[in-house]
Parts: C-alpha cells; sequence; structure tokens
C-alpha cells in the first residue's frame, strides 16, 4: 500500500485549511440551535456561457437586398449540392436562387447555408462578406416567380436521380424559362440528352457535374449533350471557372462523364469486398493506400450519402436500353451487391437515416487483420482503377492528362491512375487488371480489359503523359488566345517547367497570324501565382548550386520580360486571386507592358514575402515597384518609400485592390464574376483595331463598369504615415529602433498602431535581406531616374547580388521556415 504524499504547508495551505475549519465550526453551531443539519455553503462556479445561437436566416426575409430579376444563376433542388452550389455561386459574387417543392425543404438549405458560413466568418470570410454572400442568394418554391428573371442565364438541376422526376422539371424549365436560358444539370449517373429531347431547347442542354461539397470541392466536369450549341457549351465552361471550378471538358455525352465511371467501380468494389466477409478496416486501409486518399471508399460513401452510390449502380447497369453507350460496355459489372440493397432498405425505413452507416464509430478504431489480406486488396483497387480509367480515356470520354488532374482535384488523389501506373510499372499495372478480370469471370460479371491498356502493356514502355501546368486554348473563331497556368496541387507556384511552358505558349500565339489578342488567366483556385517552388531552392541551397539558381533566375527574367512581355501581340492579363512573390513580380511586368491591359477583382491581394524568407524579390520586383508607382502618381519620394514598406516589411499584404489600382499596377478593378466579359469587351476592341494595343483613351472609351477604385480615408493614411516613415535618414537603424522598443515612435493613436506593427515587421524579417533589399531599391531607383535602362539594373543585381543573398545562412532559415509552416528565428543582430 502506497503511502500517502505529504502536502507541504505554506501560508496559503494554511489560510486555506483555516478557513475550512471555521466555516464547518459554523455549520455546526447552526444545527445544535435550530435541530436542522448545518452545510457548508459553498460559492457556486461560473458556468460555460452559452454560445448564441446561429443567427436565423429566412429566405422568406424582408426586404430583400435583390429580387428576382437580378438572379443570373437557378438551381433546382435544395438538398446538399443546390444549397452547396448556392453558396459556392453566391460566395463568387452572383446573384443566385434555389428553387424546391416547398418551404420546408428550403429553409433547411438556408439553414445549412447560414451555418457553413458563420463556421466561417472571422477565418474565410469577414462577417460584412458573409452577410453579403447571404444576401445574394433567394429561395422560392414557384417556378414562375424562379424562371421570371430577366437576368437569368443558366438553370443547372440537382435533383433526385430519378429520370422520370427530372424529365418533369425539365418540361416546367423548357416552358417557363427564356429561350437563351441553358439548362443543366448535375445528375451523376443519368443520360443527359433524355433530358434534351423533352425539351423545345435541346441545343441548350448541357451537362455539369460538381462534386461533393461544390462550395468546398474545386473540381468540375462539363459536357454537351449530343444537341447541344458550341456556345452552350462554352457558357457551361465559363460558368464552371466563375464559380471558382477547375473545369474538365468531357468530349462524349455517355452518361457518368469520366470520373463517376472510375469511382463508382472503385465504390462498387468496396462493398462488394465487404459482402465477401473482408472487415471494414482492411477495406478502407487498403483503399487509403492503393490511392494515397484520406478516406476510404466505404467512408466517402458515408460522408456524401448512401443513395448516391446505389443509384449510379442501378443506372450504369440499367439493360432497358440495350443501345446505352456505358451500358454495351460494361453490362452488369456496376450492378448493385446485395448488401448494399439492403443497407438501402434500412435507410430508407430508419428515422434517424445519419444512423445508417458502412463505418461504425468502432470500426474506424480498429486495425486492419492482415497485411496480407491489405496488399491482396490494394492491388484489387488498382486493379478496377487501372481498367476503367484506361476504358474511359479508350472511348474518347476525356483526355488521358485531364483525368489525371481530375483525378487529383475530385478525388484528391496523391496521383493520377496513369501516374501510378508508370511508378508501379506497365506489366505490373496490367497483371492487377487481368487478375481482376479473371475474378469477375468466375463471377460472370463483365470486366472489360481496354485495347488501349493491352496495347501498351504490350509495348512495356510507360504511358507518354504530358502534364503541362500551362494550358493553351484559342476562343473567339481563333482570334484570342488563353493561356492558363493550371497548377492547383501546388498553388499555381512557379518552377522551369512553367517558364519552359509559357515560353511555349506564348511563341505559339505570335507566330498564328490568326491570333490577335493574348489572354493571361490562371486555374480559379483563390490564388493566381503563389511564387516560386521553395522546395527548389531549398534544394539547391543545401546542394551549393547557387550558379544554378542564378542561371535559373536569368531564364525566367529572359521569358517574363522577352518572351511574355515586351514585345508580341497586345495582351489582356486576368490577375484574379492572392499573388504572392515572384507572382506579383509578374503581374507587376504584366501592367508595366504598355501592350497588356490588367485586370483584378476584389478577390486581388499582392504581397512580397521575400525578406521574411532570407531573400530578396529576384525578378526585378525591387526595380519595378517603384518605377510603376512613380509612373501612376509622379511622386518619387512615395515611390521609393512604398516599395522600401511592401518589401522590408515582407508580407504584408495590399490594403486593398483598390490600393494596386492606385499605384499603377492595374487598369481595371471589376467583379470576380463579370472578369471575363470586361476581357472579352477589350479583346473585342482590339481585334477591330486589328490586333493592335488600345490607348488610354480608348480604353477609357469602352466605359466599363467597375467596382468603386476611390481610396479610403484609411488607405490614404496608409500611404501618407508609411511615406514619412520609410523616408527617414538612417532609415534601417531607425526602423530598428522603433521596431525593438529602443526609442518611442513619434505618431499617436492608430497611426503609431500601424507604424509599431510595420516597424515589428521588418525586425523580425531577415536582417540581411532587409538590408540588401534597401540597397535595391535606392540604388535602381535612382539610377533609373538618371536614365539607366531597366535592363542595365537588372543585369547588374543578378551579377552582384543574387548569388550572395542565397549563400547567406538567412536564406535556408526562411525557406525551410515557409515549407515546415514555422516562423522563421534569424539571427537578432543589427544590419548596420
Amino acid at each position: 500500500m502506497k503511502k500517502a504524499k505529504k502536502v507541504k504547508r505554506t501560508k496559503r495551505t494554511a489560510k486555506v485549511t483555516k478557513s475550512r475549519v471555521l466555516k464547518h465550526a459554523r455549520a455546526r453551531r447552526v444545527a445544535k440551535k435550530t435541530g436542522k443539519a448545518g452545510r457548508v455553503k459553498r460559492k457556486k462556479r461560473p458556468g460555460k456561457v452559452a454560445k448564441p445561437a446561429t443567427a436565423a436566416f429566412p429566405y422568406k426575409r424582408e426586404p430583400r437586398s435583390i429580387g428576382w430579376d437580378d438572379v443570373e444563376i437557378l438551381f433546382v433542388g435544395a438538398g446538399t449540392m443546390g444549397a452547396s452550389l448556392a453558396q459556392a455561386y453566391a460566395q463568387n459574387g452572383f446573384s443566385v436562387g434555389i428553387l424546391d417543392v416547398n418551404d420546408t425543404i428550403i429553409q433547411k438549405a438556408f439553414d445549412s447555408i447560414s451555418a457553413e458560413l458563420d463556421a466561417a466568418s472571422g477565418r474565410i470570410f469577414s462577417p460584412s462578406e458573409v452577410e453579403a454572400i447571404k444576401s445574394r442568394i433567394l429561395g422560392t418554391p414557384s417556378y414562375q416567380e424562379a424562371c421570371k428573371g430577366k437576368n437569368l442565364r443558366l438553370v443547372v438541376e440537382t435533383a433526385t436521380e430519378r429520370i422520370d422526376i427530372k424529365k418533369e422539371i425539365f418540361k416546367k424549365l423548357d416552358k417557363l424559362c427564356s429561350p437563351e436560358v441553358v439548362l443543366a444539370t448535375n445528375s451523376s449517373s443519368l443520360d443527359t440528352n433524355i433530358l434534351a429531347s423533352v425539351t423545345k431547347r435541346p441545343d441548350k442542354v448541357v451537362w455539369m457535374h460538381y462534386f461533393y461539397l461544390p462550395h468546398k470541392n474545386r473540381a468540375g466536369e462539363y459536357a454537351g449533350s449530343d444537341t447541344a450549341s458550341a456556345e452552350s457549351i462554352a457558357t457551361a465552361a465559363r460558368y464552371m471557372k466563375l464559380g471558382g471550378k477547375v473545369a474538365t471538358r468531357i468530349w462524349s455525352s455517355r452518361k457518368g462523364g469520366a470520373a463517376d465511371v472510375v469511382f463508382v467501380a472503385l465504390l462498387h468494389e468496396a462493398v462488394k469486398m465487404l459482402q465477401e466477409g473482408h472487415d471494414v478496416a482492411t477495406i478502407e486501409a487498403a483503399g487509403k493506400r492503393a490511392y494515397n486518399m484520406p478516406l476510404g471508399f466505404l467512408a466517402l460513401m458515408d460522408s456524401t450519402g448512401l443513395p448516391v452510390g446505389l443509384y449510379s449502380m442501378k443506372s450504369f447497369s440499367d439493360s432497358s436500353n440495350p443501345d446505352d453507350e456505358l451500358y454495351k460496355t460494361y453490362r452488369n459489372f456496376y450492378e448493385p451487391t446485395r448488401n448494399y440493397v439492403e443497407l438501402m432498405k434500412k435507410y430508407d425505413s430508419a428515422p434517424d437515416k445519419s444512423k445508417v452507416r458502412w463505418v461504425s464509430e468502432a470500426a474506424l478504431k480498429k486495425s486492419p487483420k492482415s497485411a496480407a489480406t491489405v496488399k491482396k486488396l490494394i492491388e484489387r483497387f488498382l486493379g478496377v482503377g487501372f481498367a476503367t480509367s484506361a476504358e474511359v480515356v479508350d472511348a474518347n470520354v476525356i483526355e488521358m492528362e485531364d483525368l489525371e488532374r481530375l483525378a487529383q482535384n475530385a478525388f484528391l488523389w496523391a496521383e493520377g491512375p496513369f501516374t501510378i501506373m508508370n511508378r508501379i510499372g506497365i506489366k505490373e499495372s496490367f497483371l492487377m487488371v487481368k487478375q481482376r478480370a479473371a475474378l469477375a469471370k468466375k463471377e460472370r460479371r463483365t470486366f472489360p480489359v481496354p485495347e488501349l491498356l493491352k496495347k501498351q502493356a504490350e509495348s512495356g514502355k510507360p504511358w507518354p503523359l504530358k502534364l503541362s501546368p500551362v494550358f493553351y486554348s484559342l476562343e473567339g473563331d481563333g482570334k484570342i488566345a488563353r493561356i492558363i497556368i493550371s497548377n492547383p496541387k501546388n498553388a499555381n507556384a512557379m518552377d522551369n517547367l512553367v517558364f519552359k511552358e509559357w515560353e511555349k505558349a506564348f511563341e505559339k500565339a505570335n507566330k498564328d497570324r490568326k491570333v490577335k489578342v493574348i489572354v493571361v488567366d490562371s486555374a480559379p483556385i483563390k490564388t493566381f501565382i503563389a511564387g516560386a517552388n521553395v522546395g527548389n531552392f531549398i534544394d539547391r541551397i543545401r546542394r551549393k548550386q547557387f550558379q544554378h539558381i542564378k542561371r535559373d533566375t536569368a531564364m525566367w527574367q529572359d521569358v517574363i520580360f522577352h518572351k511574355m512581355t515586351g514585345r508580341g501581340k497586345p495582351k489582356i492579363a486576368i490577375i484574379d486571386g492572392a499573388t504572392f512573390g515572384g507572382g506579383v513580380e509578374v503581374a507587376m511586368a504584366l501592367a508595366n507592358d504598355p501592350d497588356t491591359v490588367v485586370i483584378i477583382t476584389e478577390r486581388t491581394s499582392f504581397a512580397l514575402p521575400e525578406t521574411r524568407l532570407g531573400i530578396f524579390p529576384g525578378l526585378r520586383g525591387t526595380l519595378l515597384l517603384p518605377q510603376l508607382i512613380y509612373k501612376a502618381t509622379n511622386d518619387p519620394e512615395l515611390a521609393v518609400a512604398i516599395a522600401r514598406y511592401y518589401i522590408l516589411a515582407g508580407s504584408t499584404v495590399t490594403s486593398s485592390p483598390r490600393m494596386i489600382k492606385h499605384l499603377g499596377m492595374a487598369d481595371f478593378l471589376v467583379p470576380a464574376y463579370r472578369r471575363d466579359q470586361v476581357a472579352e469587351t477589350v479583346a473585342e476592341a482590339m481585334i477591330r483595331k486589328k490586333g493592335k494595343r488600345l490607348t488610354k483613351g480608348e480604353l477609357k472609351a469602352l466605359k466599363i463598369e467597375e467596382l468603386p477604385t476611390e481610396l479610403t480615408l484609411d488607405e490614404k493614411e496608409e500611404l501618407r504615415v508609411m511615406k514619412d516613415l520609410f523616408l527617414k535618414s538612417d532609415l534601417i537603424p531607425t526602423l530598428y529602433a522603433y521596431g525593438r522598443g529602443y526609442a518611442p515612435l513619434y505618431l499617436s493613436g492608430g497611426e503609431k498602431a500601424l507604424a509599431k506593427r510595420v516597424t515589428a515587421r521588418v525586425c523580425a524579417n531577415s536582417p540581411n535581406a532587409v538590408t540588401v533589399s534597401n540597397l535595391l531599391i535606392s540604388r535602381g531607383f535612382e539610377d533609373y531616374l538618371k536614365g539607366v535602362s531597366t535592363e542595365k539594373l537588372a543585369e547588374r543585381e543578378l551579377q552582384n547580388y543574387l548569388v550572395p543573398i542565397f549563400e547567406h545562412p538567412d536564406a535556408l532559415i526562411g525557406l525551410e521556415a515557409l515549407v515546415n509552416r514555422q516562423f522563421p528565428e534569424f539571427k537578432r543582430n543589427y544590419p548596420f
């Protein structure tokens, strides 16, 4: 038996003990006098303060800030997908409507949207932005009310996966919507052509497939029906992109598109394994390891909703139309398993459907029983994925590279299926497919082995993937070339491959005589360009390959300033989203190019974090920033001071897009959902001018409707205070004295608080990078005013300063801290 620990008595414990003794003695006296048991009354501890309930978001609220004439996109079906889609498009600036059969269903959708937005308030959106998003959503159970809007352009049906219900919806929409409105279905598994056939506008019926949950998942597929016009398909593509989706073109109207043919096959395989007697933990482990996913396939079905998978399996195996292209290929492959049908019966009759699941809480905690079994199931999952992936490419449903990207964006796989096959080996991959086909043969199930896969296996060569991070496409009868950086996995970060592909794309556009205008754009992922790929820098530094960094930087500058800008056809640059480091320098190069019109949106922000990373902006940022500000304001002192402010206080984000335009880095500031329309207007003017750049007067004559561009009082004050602060003599010692509290700031109130934050930020950055950056800004701008060309200044910077900045220890400290998501700890020494 352990001895009780002796409590060391202190003055405090003695005092507490004495207090308790007195209380109990008092209680005994009360009991003696009254005959009632005396109790020591203890002070009640304050309970937890209840959080206020989520603010009500009644869909019938009054007054409304918008009406049905403002609604541009209507979603029919207020379930999980419809509500999520409405939220996604409202977040992107659109006025949207939700239509369903009764008030209760619609209000439930509004409650769901409200809960999501309230949870994001203060993290992703400001409270005022949340209210603005909510104000752009209307709801109604009336088709007449929803369809009458003058501004309605697109209707997306998201109703339950029953063809009879969808046909009735399309008939009503066709009857009540204006003839120019495009009708789309989000169906996972049904034939779009059947829906087009019940309308009098078959040329305006398209397929727009979003992934769960649309306000979070950035992927999308789109296709036309067999009768859809090119204009309607282009409308689907445009609205998908403006909704923040990386949209993938599907080249066939075959039901299921590409993603679900692959994914539903894998869901079916997981359920089949369970029916065979394999335990949940083993199946989930195999699924996650096969495709490096965060969730297994059974858990994914639980999260997206049990009915969805079963509807798709029934549709894909439906034999009622033997001429159906998908059925002819797969026959009974997708036929639902017995255990799935039984689980759905429980689901349909359950009062609380959330409790009917494939994966229980207990199952989540268990480990796989056998490593050998996990390996066996991994090979089965891979065999199914490889076969179906090759089939959709072989059937000309999708391009191979597009399926690679779609799998990563929609399914969150670390690699696409063809990359996995190349990594494993094409012969080994084909063996997995053949083994799975043999199992299907025993069970009398169809398992197609595509000819494309057979031929590739016979060759023994890897798949010839060309995964370019830069897309090139022609629009407007071939007169507009759109060049898009699309690398969502890495936030559109730049590396050697990006620049080589940019060079090819711009060369192609400039050589094409039919092309009159080039549009520079990025994938719609909230980030225009996240700067350079930092991992490459770290690898070069560790290997002491500093000359390689210099050579790469020289190549990057050559592409930016001699291939993308400074020559060639007129350009329109759409800078939409957060932009960092090298991305800002690309944006500045475009703004500095007289042949380029720059469009920004309310989502655009700039930040130059290089001094936080121990380096300086190496793509002429120290030179271009003061030059652009000077050209816009004609104030040389403001130019050099604000350039110092943004670069020395690295990671300082522009206070608003208004500031970006005011400082000369944009021509138009427009709503994000109107960015492409504005680009089209500018492009048409350039084409009318036979591919020549527009003057400032001609741009003004276009009468583009912009967002307010006048700086607020706070923004004007920011410029005034920063100009005064960053023009101090002995600048660096002064900033350090203020930032570290060695000298009192001469300001007061809000001005003092701003200056204190900024100087503290300077002190937290690399002392070496701050000193070098300040020198480059000051000397570069001084020589620019003397008439020295930017080319000569850039060469001086490249030859004399780039290698030393990367050789300094601060560079590795800062870059590694970014990769590890840590705050860099530079040596606290004085750089003067």
